[in-house]
């Protein structure tokens, strides 16, 4: 048997902690310090580093011109990861045929080298790749793989639906020991908040072992998420791209119900029949394709432009990559997938996902809620306002920007999975130009932007993050106004550009018209940070109302998640809290100094958990 971590600490006189700690400064984790050194180069270099333990000559971190592992360190550094005591398999990795070999891995390795490694997976999960296999013959070894497994009792399966599978992971995480091993498989937004947050609580706890995150390639290796590609440009350094908004001349008219449309199919055009027109607006009209499972959506021809057809060739062409990115994401966005054609070959539309049985949020009032959620709890708003940040935040990773996010434009099925449409309206770019967009709700307006008379500005990010803050203050309080202050102004403008946000936070009051209100009483349910995220966000003052301070997609996915998180226990003490509409306000005062998140970024919050001299925080101190 080769040399170890274990025997190389022994060799030179240091405990096996100090040997993990000297290699993790120097940028090499450790999975296991039983795991044989095989590579000579490696070999040398580890025993360099803890023997300088010892003597307190500091080895230099090699950050570049490393030489890579060997497929040999490669596949072996797989099994480890494979091996630990729980592989926790989630939606986005069940998704993918390749992972049925990832699961057969675990399996040897239980019988090879008699690991105690349980495999974790949502109940519903299973349900769904198994009713999947019935139309995708790839997903059918998956199915039969998860079916063996339930047989023979080697899976755990854990509650709750896919909408809530982060939560439904999570508090399982919480459960186990900090010295148990956990790996996850599969890329999961909102899971990856609190693992994030887990790892940084707990990185001084030598007991303490980490949470890896692991996504999935296409040949069935194990990859780090950090790495994930990008699918567009970013536009920020971009000229507009040279082509005419103005309507094409069409060589027909443009087709419709019961008639035919065309689209590429390898060398040939496919003939597509429209089946019934199942919705529209001012720019298209929406059609079944595909007995129902698609539609297609067909341009008018006064909106039929160069600019937005060679926007919308883009789009498509991008299709599979995002989908390979995060399937289970892109099937909750009806991005253009193929272009559509009139029998003359012109660009007339895109087929892209149909989403029936769901309900646009545009239906949901503070007296309807009840009515599209029966027992309607804040568990179920608060489920909305996460599975819709994660959408925006994929969105943004991939350097899109949406542009026209309305309530019309996102939608929530029955247990509350968010889903976007109308993407075409997005900005994008390519390695040349970007693609502007000239539509947008005049209410969702940015401050630095409130005045302006049309949509021709170049969007940013933080112009999307401006309606996300909107539309998540809607969900949480339900469908209460931000900005409903009863001040009395000429210009009603000014009240989003002079940032007139009436509700309170920490030190900061609320106003005097606003006490005694309902949405008044629904705030004082908010944890502090939730409270301190939105005055800082919409009030004149706060830290992060001005565009250039504004707080992004990733932030705003965080605190959905840790509100997600902490919601269980702040129920437990004060059951109001878990209303939809509380009764009355908020029993006690909340503890501020653990979650109060002012200082700036997650960063400056655990800085300032450390400093307050806490400790090792886990995810049941954020309360």
């Amino acid at each position: 048997m080769g040399d170890t971590v274990r025997s190389l600490a022994n060799l030179y006189g240091v405990t096996v902690d100090q040997a993990i700690q000297a290699l993790e400064e120097n940028n090499i984790i450790i999975l296991s310090e039983d795991m044989p050194i095989t590579n000579p180069q490696k070999l040398a270099r580890f025993s360099q580093i803890i023997s300088s333990v010892k003597s307190g000559v500091k080895v230099k971190p090699i950050r570049y011109g490393t030489p890579p592992p060997r497929n040999g360190d490669a596949e072996e550094r797989q099994k480890q990861y494979l091996s630990r005591d729980y592989v926790v398999f989630t939606h986005m990795a069940l998704r993918k045929p390749v992972t049925a070999n990832i699961l057969r891995q675990v399996i040897e390795l239980k019988t090879s080298r008699n690991t105690k490694t349980k495999i974790v997976v949502c109940s519903e999960t299973v349900d769904y790749v198994k009713k999947a296999a019935i139309d995708d013959d790839r997903l059918q070894t998956m199915a039969d793989s998860l079916d063996i497994l339930k047989k023979y009792n080697m899976l755990t399966i854990l509650p709750g639906r896919i909408s809530e599978e982060n939560h439904s992971i999570s508090s399982f995480i919480k459960k186990c020991n900090l010295s148990d091993s956990i790996l996850i498989v599969g890329v999961n937004r909102s899971l990856s908040t609190f693992v994030y947050f887990r790892n940084k609580n707990n990185q001084s706890d030598r007991t303490y072992v980490k949470i890896f995150e692991k996504d999935v390639t296409n040949k069935g290796f194990l990859a780090n998420p950090l790495k994930q590609m990008v699918a567009f440009q970013d536009p920020a350094t971009k000229s507009p791209a040279p082509f005419s908004d103005a309507p094409v001349n069409l060589s027909s008219a443009i087709p419709t119900s019961g008639q035919y449309v065309y689209y590429r199919q390898k060398d040939t055009m496919a003939p597509l029949l429209l089946g019934n027109e199942v919705g529209g607006g001012g720019e298209a009209y929406i059609y079944k394709v595909f007995s129902g499972t698609k539609c297609a959506k067909i341009f008018k021809a006064e909106s039929n432009s160069e600019l937005k057809m060679r926007k919308i060739s883009i789009m498509c062409s991008k299709c599979s990559l995002l989908q390979g990115i995060d399937t289970p994401i892109m099937e909750r966005i009806a991005w253009p997938e193929k272009m559509l054609y009139n029998e003359h070959q012109e660009p007339i539309g895109y087929i892209m996902n149909l989403f029936e049985g769901t309900t646009p949020f545009s239906d949901f009032a503070y007296d309807t809620f009840e009515e599209i959620i029966p027992g309607v709890k804040k568990e179920n708003q608060v489920t909305m306002a996460v599975n819709f940040a994660e959408l925006i935040d994929f969105m943004h990773h991939n350097n899109v920007i949406l542009c026209d996010i309305n309530r019309g434009n996102v939608m929530f099925d029955k247990n509350q999975m968010a889903y976007l449409v109308d993407l075409d309206s997005a900005q994008i770019a390519d390695q040349n130009y970007y693609y502007p967009s000239n539509v947008g709700i005049p209410e969702f307006l940015s401050p630095e932007h409130i005045y302006d008379k049309n949509f021709s500005f170049k969007r940013k990010k933080a112009d999307d993050v401006w309606i996300l803050q909107m539309l998540l203050f809607h969900m949480l309080t339900p469908d209460g106004d931000p900005y409903a202050t009863t001040k009395d102004f000429d210009d009603e403008r000014e009240i989003t550009a002079n940032g007139y946000y009436p509700y309170q936070a920490k030190n900061n009051a609320a106003e005097n018209d606003v006490k005694g209100s309902v949405w008044h009483m629904i705030v004082s349910h908010f944890p502090p940070f939730v409270k301190e995220m939105f005055w800082n966000s919409f009030h004149g003052n706060g830290a992060f109302f001005h565009e250039a301070d504004r707080k992004n997609s990733l932030v705003w996915l965080n605190t959905m998640v840790r509100y997600q998180e902490c919601l269980p226990d702040m129920v437990k003490s004060d059951p109001e809290s878990g209303k939809y509409m509380p009764t009355a306000y908020r029993k006690h005062i909340q503890s501020q100094g653990k979650v109060d998140i002012t200082g700036g970024s997650l960063e400056d919050l655990l800085k300032r958990f450390s400093s307050s001299g806490s400790g090792n925080i886990n995810w049941n101190d954020l309360k």
